[in-house]
């Protein structure tokens, strides 16, 4: 019958429908078997053994039926022996309970009595001993007459080596002559040790009355691989020498690899001979397909997570079958990353890429020295590797130290692919590839975005960073007339998450986004930008340091070639800049005219960098037209006085016209203090610099302020030495002080750059 069931169980299917099972939770109790669906638990992700055959997902149904078939009807004359080998996690338990699921008819009709024993329950193997005989008198003892149970207790007694033990046999010998000696407070195993017999006596006397008996006992031993070395040998030991018994079967599940190692640590020369000793079928639990562990836990990412959009459909494809897959080598793995996701997906989901959180969450679980190494790691990760590095191979060498020796070789292919699909950048590291499209990466909050890489790890977004949320209301909202600059505005209160305010984040998220903004409300939106411009551009917003000086202004600009540029032809994109540009703020519009014609001008030069330009020629040089009337205006009006950024409005004006038309206009203003203390504010200009290092200096870590003047630029906007006069005046009026007298001081001692020039 033993090589029946192998037969059967070589033509199962390697792969079936189903689900999986863990081992943690034991093996169900006597003719155990639910009856009818309404009974049978509706969620999968349990971490529990399955009941029933409706619940198999993973097709060890078929197994478990050709062993209770083989259980009900193999020769058990002599006694036999089962073993079920699984992996942790397999799903060993879960076959135990559809093998007893499937003899709930021998069960319930009396031709089969059932014994579900726990050894890991008993932390000696002398309590162990104890426990598994009582466990025999329980199912074994009640069918047989007083003498066969006497035997059973005495045969017990015997093997145990467990001393003095009050009553704990009361069960085991339910006989009047020992509940007497148990009620007296006598010694049960002294009561037992005073009968002149012997083991080998008593086990013929209880084997004969189990051959007579007309009833088969299967004695369910689960999880013995969980227990210590000794015990596990205890076990092993029982069920070879006295629990061999006429008509009694064992069930025992146990991974084999470690029952192996348990036996070697004690008896080395034994080596896999010993089990074939004691189990007569030993049958290894088949593993669902890949396919099958695949089903199951995307059927957890729709519930949990939802599936992918179409247009993240290939991308999310790549990433599970490249990272989450090979890691699932068991149902209980499956169990365990959808359980994972169902409990740190809602607290950060709307705000990651689903592919990249499931991929780093896969391997946080079964890869944590890689996930561990992603963690630390970041700044060598994110966003795009430096421009091709003069020593390509050193680069790699320290990339391979630091990401691919830490795993055996086998794992280490499947280590740099699962790196170079969660970060493109790696790409230029091993596979001498760079990539574009750095802002699909913040927008679609990969974990390869510099401004994203911490939400995966922490479960958390930053504080002061934009949330999809924000995001998605920030989207929305364009289509409000007014929405999005009031947004903005009210952003310049609030502090971002590198300093500065978050109007800087807000805009930024609105260039990741702009191709989600409809084209019914790009003009709207256009006329907002426009007429706001200059309110945002705020100092705070000033990225400092070296090869880094970007403003709102220069944001707002990349917003617009975002809104425009791949969206529609240039005579639209024209129409739609005229149409924004009278209500324009005066420097917004002053800078926008000068980059368009910078980038017209550079046309078929040295210095054209291939840019496509946002407007036509026409529409450049109407914009240019119009911003020398607004500057001219503005002189009338007394808007230019008063703007924050004078001097840098003063070149623009001279650019449109000539400078003895702005030099005339700034001296007959020299009069006025105000105006004064204006153009020396915006005279001096603040650079940030780093030292770098050189000759065996360590180099700076952060950036040093200095402050300087360009006399010769200055003098084509103004007279410079009645400048320096007037502010030498007011520095001697007493009455000047303040920030006022600070702003003079600055410009007084600033060194003029142009004689370095020189």
């Amino acid at each position: 019958m033993i090589e029946t069931i192998r037969r059967l169980l070589a033509r199962l299917p390697s792969r079936s429908h189903g689900f999986s099972s863990s081992e943690d939770s034991g093996t169900a109790g006597e003719g155990a078997s639910p009856s009818d669906e309404g009974d049978l638990p509706t969620n999968f992700n349990s971490d529990s053994p399955i009941l029933h055959p409706k619940q198999d997902e993973v097709g060890i149904d078929p197994f478990a039926r050709a062993i209770a078939r083989s259980i009900a009807r193999a020769d058990a004359s002599a006694g036999l022996v089962y073993a079920i080998n699984g992996v942790w996690g397999a799903g060993k338990s879960s076959a135990v309970n559809l093998v007893l699921h499937h003899l709930g008819d021998d069960v319930r009709e009396g031709r089969i009595s059932v014994a579900a024993f726990n050894p890991w329950w008993f932390s000696t193997p002398e309590s162990l001993t104890m426990a598994f005989f009582a466990e025999l008198g329980v199912t074994v003892g009640k069918s047989l007459d007083r003498q066969a149970r006497e035997a059973l207790a005495k045969v017990g007694s015997r093997l145990s080596a467990a001393g003095p033990f009050l009553g704990g046999l009361a069960s085991i010998a339910a006989t009047p002559a020992a509940g007497a000696a148990v009620a007296g407070g006598a010694n049960l195993l002294e009561w037992m040790s005073r009968l002149d017999t012997t083991v080998e006596k008593e086990h013929r006397k209880l084997s004969d009355a189990l051959r007579n008996s007309g009833t088969r006992y299967l004695v369910v031993l689960d999880d013995i691989d969980r227990l210590g070395t000794d015990e596990a040998l205890q076990v092993f030991k029982l069920v070879k020498s006295a629990g061999r018994l006429p008509n009694v079967v064992y069930l025992l599940a146990y991974d084999r690899t470690l029952a192996d190692k348990m036996v070697a640590e004690r008896f080395p020369s034994e080596g896999a001979s010993y089990l074939e000793k004691v189990v007569q079928g030993a049958f290894d639990l088949p593993l669902p397909s890949s396919e099958t562990l695949d089903r199951q836990i995307v059927r957890t990412v729709e519930k949990v997570m939802g599936g992918p959009p179409d247009d993240k459909h290939t991308r999310f494809v790549n990433l599970f079958h490249d990272i989450v897959s090979p890691v699932l080598r068991t149902p209980r793995d499956a169990v365990r990353l959808g359980n994972a996701i169902e409990v740190t997906w809602p607290a950060v989901g709307s705000d990651v890429d689903r592919a990249d959180f499931l991929a780093l969450e896969a391997l946080r679980l079964f890869r944590p020295e890689v996930y561990r190494t992603i963690r630390s790691n970041g700044p060598m990760l994110v966003g795009r590797h430096s421009e091709r590095d003069r020593n390509q191979e050193e680069t790699r060498r320290r990339y391979d130290a630091i990401f691919l020796d830490i795993v055996p070789g086998a794992d280490r292919t499947f280590v740099e692919h699962a790196l170079r699909r969660l970060f493109p950048r790696l790409d230029a590291v091993w596979g001498n590839l760079w990539h574009d499209g750095w802002n699909e990466s913040r927008r679609d909050r990969l974990v390869c975005s510099p401004e994203h890489f911490s939400t995966y790890f922490t479960f958390a977004i930053p504080d002061g960073a934009i949330s999809m949320a924000e995001s998605q209301a920030l989207v929305d909202g364009v289509g409000t007339p007014g929405a999005t600059a009031a947004r903005l505005r009210a952003g310049l209160d609030q502090r971002g998450i590198r300093g500065g305010t978050r109007t800087a984040l807000l805009i930024a998220e609105l260039i990741d986004r702009a191709s989600d903004v409809r084209d019914e409300d790009v003009p709207g939106l256009l006329r907002e930008i426009f007429a706001a411009a200059d309110d945002l551009n705020v100092e705070q917003n000033v990225a400092r340091g070296f090869l880094s000086h970007e403003t709102n202004e220069i944001r707002l600009y990349r917003l617009t070639r975002a809104l425009l540029i791949d969206r529609m032809p240039v005579e639209q994109r024209s129409g739609l800049v005229r149409d924004a540009a009278p209500a324009a703020a005066l420097e917004w519009l002053a800078t926008l005219s000068s980059g368009y014609g910078a980038v017209r001008n550079a046309r078929g030069t040295e210095r054209d960098r291939g840019i496509e330009n946002v407007v036509d020629d026409e529409t450049t040089d109407w914009l240019l037209e119009l911003s020398r009337d607004r500057l001219r205006g503005a002189t009338v009006d007394g808007s230019l006085e008063a703007h924050p950024n004078i001097v840098s409005l003063l070149y623009r004006w001279r650019d449109r016209t000539d400078s003895d038309e702005v030099r005339a206009w700034t001296s007959r203003r020299l009069e006025a203090e105000g105006f004064v203390v204006s153009l020396a504010r915006g005279a001096v200009q603040e650079s940030w610099s780093y030292a770098m290092g050189m000759f065996g200096s360590l180099g700076d870590r952060v950036a040093r302020r200095s402050f300087h003047r360009n006399n010769r630029s200055l003098g084509t906007i103004l007279d410079v030495d009645a400048m320096d006069r007037r502010v030498a005046e007011l520095l001697d009026d007493e009455l000047v002080g303040g920030e006022d007298r600070a702003t003079l001081e600055r410009y007084r001692t600033a060194p003029d750059q142009s004689a370095d020039e020189m």
